[in-house]
């Protein structure tokens, strides 16, 4: 494959580091721009240029793919677009950005926003993603549900793992019998390389294989480290009164079509085992 010049805006954090590692092993050329907050500790073959997106980029050079993984606002893809010069984008969007359905699966042609779950989240990655419709770029976005995997930036798997392990006990939003779709972070960055070295245009939903309810989830996690999980219920928290604080998921229905981008030839790990794999390799801390 030819070397290309790769320009990543965020990237600092979960996924970006398992995306720049993925474009490395391509022998890329990869520019990192970002704010610094997080890390400006990367690899020596990556070029880290600090910066706020929100004050310009002032990057004259040509890119053949940008890869954007912090925009949130239809204004920050416009300032991108704008500003940049590059062959391809590719957006990091998200399945919460599709309008609430009636039915389920969500596929790629699914009308988006909003979803009152997802708020402000919601509406900012829509417009992002009309922005870039409407631009005449060659581009992409991809659409990941619930993103599992080591150092994980949201409290996810050492939340649940550290309240069956130590207390208190798990309080489930709803009933908790909504059916979930979860993806690991080293498949949403292989689907974010693939996409980018290929320059293959189009919305993309990322999600594996299986569909899970939250119950399910927390008694599977429980066998996993041995310990069966104390569960209660919160039927106040149920879909968009979801307290993310009490627990790291709502009890709301999210499941999306991946047979797009598994056409492709992205794979997924099976749920359980890639959870055992992550808890023995990382979060057996907890």
């Amino acid at each position: 494959m030819r070397k290309q010049n790769i320009l990543i805006i965020g990237g600092s954090r979960f996924v970006g580091p398992l995306l720049i590692q993925k474009l490395l092993s391509g022998d890329h050329s990869i520019t990192v721009f970002n704010r610094g907050l997080v890390s400006s500790d990367y690899p020596s073959a990556v070029r880290f240029i600090k910066g706020d997106r929100n004050a310009g980029f002032n990057m004259p050079e040509h890119f053949d793919a940008v890869i954007d993984m912090c925009a949130y606002s239809g204004a920050q893809t416009k300032c991108a677009l704008k500003e940049l010069n590059f062959d391809f984008f590719l957006h990091m969007s998200t399945a919460a950005a599709y309008q609430k359905p009636k039915n389920f699966p969500l596929t790629e042609d699914s009308p988006l926003g909003g979803w009152p779950l997802w708020s402000d989240y919601n509406r900012g990655k829509a417009e992002c993603e009309n922005v870039l419709a409407k631009s005449g770029v060659e581009f992409a976005v991809l659409r990941p549900v619930y993103i599992l995997g080591p150092r994980n930036y949201c409290n996810r798997e050492a939340f649940i793992y550290s309240r069956i392990k130590n207390g208190p006990p798990l309080v489930l939003p709803g009933n908790g019998q909504a059916l979930i779709h979860f993806v690991f972070a080293d498949e949403v960055a292989d689907s974010l390389a693939f996409l980018a070295e290929k320059k293959i245009g189009g919305a993309f939903n990322c999600a594996g294989d299986d569909v899970i309810t939250l119950r399910e989830l927390t008694e599977e996690m429980g066998k996993i480290i041995g310990k069966k999980p104390i569960i209660e219920y919160n039927p106040s928290a149920d879909g968009a009164k979801w307290n993310f604080l009490e627990f790291p998921f709502a009890n709301e229905n999210f499941i999306v079509s991946n047979e797009k981008i598994k056409k492709m030839g992205i794979k997924f790990t099976p749920l359980i085992k890639g959870l055992k794999e992550d808890y023995e390799n990382y979060y057996n801390y907890v």
